[in-house]
């Protein structure tokens, strides 16, 4: 390639980190942080072997191995150790959540660019022709090696034993190089679509499959295929165990070949096309998208229906362990903490009375994490005005004799409606699948739906504070993302940590009660029902009333 196609590409890369310091700095922390605090949190929950010993026995199963992948380490000479532990549970997810940061700031740099006339402006100037993507890679390096080192260095400030500076490095090495892959991934697509919605779409289906290949890889005890996908080579680093650096390497050389693959692409693309052709659209809009609310469900069906199913499928997938699960966890102190029971009540009771009391429990805890789940694609629809505005589109429907209000509430409608039947679709998957597998009923369906309906109102006042941001603060919408965040931090690791009472009471779920475990209560439902109301009117009408254009 010719030294001109860089040229300028280091102005370009300052540009970069100047646009886009604050959520990088957010994502980076975040994800450090999360893998940092968590390693004592877990050492201090299986403080010996015999505990360890004993959850690995549990999460041995093909549903468990299918959904967090193998935990290496069990059974050597020098013990299984809290590392080894550690790195099977937590590195596939926070590998996953580094997936998606890469694919989201490599879209947004590159093809979204592309979409918003800015790349046009800047190739207008003394640029070179590869400067742009060539910026937005050397970013993701920079990034992902910046997360590589605070991952690693912040894991071995806390002087875990089994936890050294060594693994711990290599642990964030696998986290960053995995990010890198998708990164390589992500900008490949961008050449090959049409759209940054499109290269984002099938950046997302190949990590969907490379999860599902993991998946099949390490359920039929195949290294081989569980390396064909980047998460499962990131765990075959067995990091605090082996501490493989093959893995990483082949990582690296793989992103740089997909990035080498994009580079050429890119030499002979044009400027805001790609090689995937767009499907041309109907000559006249039918009768449904000449509504506001029919070209809102027209943008998010394919989303939306795609979530229902997800949670469908997911919550059947905890229905297929539930049954066995009492025998997996036995008398273990350490996982009953996890779902919540209290020690002593098990102690007390009889065997039989014990598996109902430790089924009970799961299904409470799978309703306040499948709960959390769904709260993402609800956002997502609740913030698309937004997207839609800052993309230029709003303003060719509001132009028109379409009212803002009008507008907004199409989403809405979607996503209060989506957030229903979320809760109704992940009731009936768990209660079709314990029902069908068991010989005894497990939960009866209505008080399964009970369990997940309660939660409503927590989230309606997500939507609500979507709205108003959207509304009253739209440069601040990524501040319900953070305190999304807050909420699912403070429910799935707050008990571990024993956080101030102060803190886990900011959260949405402090006030809902846990059914069936605790007294139904209506007063704090009715508070957040208000509540929510109150925010998305109060975001509705500054909505109204604001210039859409200038925000």
């Amino acid at each position: 390639m010719r030294h001109g196609y860089f040229e300028t590409a280091v102005k370009l890369t300052r540009s970069i980190f100047r646009r886009d310091r604050l959520s990088i700095i957010l994502w980076v922390v975040l994800l450090a942080c999360f893998s940092a605090v968590l390693a004592p949190g877990i050492d201090s929950m299986f403080p010996d072997e015999a505990a360890r010993l004993t959850l690995a026995q549990i999460y041995d199963n093909p549903i468990m191995v299918s959904m967090m992948g193998p935990i290496f380490g069990v059974g050597q000479a020098e013990g299984f150790s809290s590392g080894a532990m550690y790195s099977g549970l937590i590195l596939l997810w926070v590998a996953l959540a580094a997936a998606v940061m890469n694919i989201f700031f490599v879209v947004r740099h590159t093809r979204a660019d592309e979409e918003r006339g800015r790349a046009e402006v800047v190739r207008s100037l003394p640029v070179g022709r590869l400067a742009g993507l060539h910026a937005a890679m050397v970013s993701s390096v920079i990034v992902n090696a910046a997360l590589a080192l605070l991952t690693g260095v912040g894991i071995a400030a806390f002087g875990v034993p089994g936890m050294g500076l060594g693994g711990s490095v290599l642990y964030g090495a696998a986290i960053g190089a995995t990010g890198l892959v998708y990164a390589a991934i992500a900008v490949l697509f961008c050449q090959l679509s049409s759209s940054s919605s499109g290269a984002s779409a099938l950046s997302g289906i190949v990590l969907g499959i490379s999860y599902l290949l993991r998946a099949a890889g390490d359920v039929r005890g195949s290294h081989f295929i569980a390396c064909l996908s980047p998460l499962g080579l990131a765990q075959r680093s067995q990091v605090y165990v082996k501490n493989y650096v093959w893995p990483i390497i082949t990582l690296l050389l793989l992103a740089a070949a997909i990035s080498a693959a994009a580079y050429k692409l890119n030499t002979v693309r044009d400027l805001g096309q790609g090689f995937i052709a767009a499907k041309p659209g109907r000559a006249e809009a039918g009768r449904r998208m000449r509504s506001s609310l029919g070209l809102s469900w027209r943008l998010m069906r394919t989303a939306l229906v795609s979530w229902v199913v997800v949670m469908f499928l997911l919550s059947g997938s905890y229905g297929t362990v539930i049954g066995d699960l009492p025998g997996f966890i036995g008398d273990s102190p350490d996982y009953l903490q996890i779902i919540g029971i209290p020690e002593s009540l098990v102690n007390s009771m009889s065997d039989a009375d014990k598996a109902g009391v430790i089924v009970t429990y799961f299904g409470a805890f799978i309703a306040m994490m499948m709960t959390l789940v769904g709260i993402v694609p609800v956002i997502t629809t609740a913030m698309r005005p937004r997207i839609e505005e800052r993309e230029g589109r709003a303003e060719h429907v509001i132009a028109r004799a379409v009212p803002r209000r009008k507008y907004i509430g199409g989403y809405l409608l979607l996503a209060f409606s989506a957030s229903v039947l979320i809760q109704l679709a992940v009731a009936s998957g768990l209660y079709l699948v314990t029902n069908s597998l068991s010989e005894v009923r497990l939960f009866a369906f209505g008080d399964l739906m009970r369990a997940y309906a309660v939660y409503l109102p927590a989230i309606w006042v997500m939507i609500g504070l979507v709205t108003f941001l959207v509304g009253r603060f739209p440069k601040a919408t990524g501040a319900a993302w953070g305190y999304f965040g807050f909420v699912a931090f403070t429910s799935f690791i707050g008990g571990m940590l024993d956080l101030p009472p102060w803190l886990n009471s900011l959260s949405l779920f402090h006030c809902i009660p846990r059914l069936p475990l605790e007294a139904f209560a209506a007063a704090p439902l009715i508070f957040l029902t208000v509540l929510a109301v109150i925010l998305t009117s109060a975001g509705i009408l500054f909505y109204g009333r604001r210039d859409t254009l200038t925000a």
